[in-house]
């Protein structure tokens, strides 16, 4: 969907559709929405009746009737105009998408100044670029049937008669935003046999064409250069496993290194440690973490943020074979750390701690963040409600809870407490990497903890968002990216 910012009013819209935010204060004064007498005419026709009062979320589709150069009119109600929020135009204009693509709307125009009332118009632009272009993805993926049920919206026109360069600026930055949210989406939601180590470096490699450095570490690389945790849990598949760094931006005076490492477990089956047959399709989505990474590298290139920014994202099915490695198993790490493994299925810990120390070692960054789908423990903990995170540092901490601010992605910081490494305890190697039950998510962070260093660093476990099971706002079914826009906020405001 092409997406600009156009410097016209409302009647010089020449679209498909014109979308018009409305509060319940504006539904109460019509005369005061500012629109050529016709147009205020038949607007103030359907208010009157009192069908539509401007309540969050309730759209009227009017037809103009020759009283503008757009045939069809929706009024979107924003609700009451003290409550009105980026989050909720985010919400509004996701919901409004799918009505328009319904439509087969080649064209969508929406009026800026009827969407930020009392809100930087900036921030308002890029919250209804983002929440538009998240609510309106609509992915065929693989089939080959009824894809005019896939139609795409040609063209969305944020409509500002008085724009400002700055505005212009947000425009392409929601975009970028947005579409970054959709390919993590398209990628966690690919199947396994899709989207494999392969198809995710083909993604990566992909970047070189926007300046982006990319190297990805073969099955015979990754042993030379010592991944010992990372090709254990890749010894039991078929498909080569390829270890991913992305590098964006140079180590220049003053300019801070960040690391962002993704679990990319392309498919896991639990290993020699079966998972059960139950949500085992679902496994397909255990790569997310890897995803979030791809996307966001690519977004932090076509944003030009002032930073260094590596992505590293270990790729590998977790399967069992005769080669596949087993409970009780010593192994050895990049770190030089031995693990006992107590069980095949928390192979994500395994390829993340090699991932953790090769940044760290190699890059010397600032400051590190992990995303994986690593514990059921945490959705059970959270629900689908919120991000679960563990940080060292309280610097990183009040940047991830600033982020959360601005991106509304729910966060939770979890405790990272010595007194969980009883747990950890092995008789036979420097560390279990499990620790039973009790606070699985907890010990899952404290084992990965152990491969930083000295690094400021924050483990983000997204388990328990990997699926949307019905349209709700700017997510539709299906993956929701989660992550991708709380870390791109956190890096875009670094310096702030």
């Amino acid at each position: 969907m092409r997406t600009i910012l156009k410097r016209q009013s409302v009647t010089q819209a020449d679209v498909s559709v014109l979308v018009m935010g409305v509060t319940e204060e504006d539904a109460a004064r019509p005369a005061e929405l500012g629109l050529p007498d016709k147009l205020r005419e038949l607007v103030g026709e359907v208010l009157g009746l009192g069908d539509f009062k401007g309540e969050k979320g309730v759209h009227s589709l009017l037809y103009t009737r020759g009283a503008a150069p757009f045939k069809r009119l929706m009024l979107v109600g924003l609700g009451r105009s003290g409550e009105l929020t980026l989050e909720r135009i985010r919400s509004v204009m996701g919901e409004t998408s799918r009505k328009v693509r319904d439509l087969d709307a080649e064209s969508v125009g929406v009026s800026l100044d009827h969407l930020a009332q009392g809100i930087d118009a900036g921030d308002a632009a890029e919250a209804a670029v983002e929440g538009f272009t998240l609510g309106s993805f609509k992915d065929p993926f693989y089939k080959t049937k009824d894809l005019d049920k896939f139609k795409e919206i040609g063209e969305l026109r944020i409509i500002a008669p008085r724009a400002t360069d700055e505005q212009e600026r947000r425009v392409e930055h929601g975009r970028v935003i947005a579409e970054a949210v959709n390919l993590c989406r398209k990628l966690s939601w690919g199947p396994g046999n899709r989207v494999t180590p392969t198809r995710l470096a083909e993604e990566a490699l992909r970047l070189r064409d926007i300046g982006v450095k990319v190297t990805v570490m073969d099955r015979e690389e990754a042993e030379r250069v010592g991944l010992k945790s990372f090709l254990t849990v890749a010894r039991g598949t078929e498909e080569p496993p390829k270890f991913i760094v992305i590098e964006y931006g140079g180590g220049g005076e003053g300019v801070d290194t960040v690391a962002l490492i993704g679990k990319a477990i392309t498919f896991d089956t639990g290993g020699i440690s079966l998972k059960g047959r139950e949500g085992m399709p679902l496994m397909k989505t255990d790569m997310t973490g890897g995803a979030v990474v791809i996307s966001a590298m690519e977004a932090v290139a076509r944003l030009g943020l002032g930073l260094h920014v590596v992505g590293v994202v270990p790729a590998t099915d977790n399967m069992p074979s005769g080669r596949a490695y087993h409970p009780g198993d010593v192994v050895d790490s990049y770190a030089g750390i031995s693990i006992e493994v107590t069980s095949t299925d928390a192979e994500g810990r395994m390829i993340l701690n090699d991932a953790l120390a090769y940044a760290a070692k190699n890059y010397g960054p600032a400051a590190m963040f992990d995303f994986a789908t690593l514990t059921g423990a945490m959705e059970v903990a959270l629900g689908e409600h919120a991000i679960g995170y563990f940080a060292n540092d309280e610097g990183i901490a009040e940047r991830i809870e600033r982020a959360s601010e601005t991106s509304s992605e729910r966060v939770w910081r979890m405790p990272l407490w010595e007194v969980y490494d009883g747990q950890l305890e092995s008789d036979v190697a420097d560390w279990k990497h499990t620790g039973g039950r009790p606070g699985g998510a907890i010990t899952a962070a404290r084992f990965l903890s152990k491969f930083v260093g000295e690094t400021p660093w924050a483990h983000f476990d997204i388990a328990g968002l990997m699926e949307k099971k019905g349209d709700e706002g700017y997510n539709p079914k299906g993956s929701r990216g989660s992550g991708v826009r709380l870390i791109l906020d956190v890096l875009r405001n670094w310096g702030g």
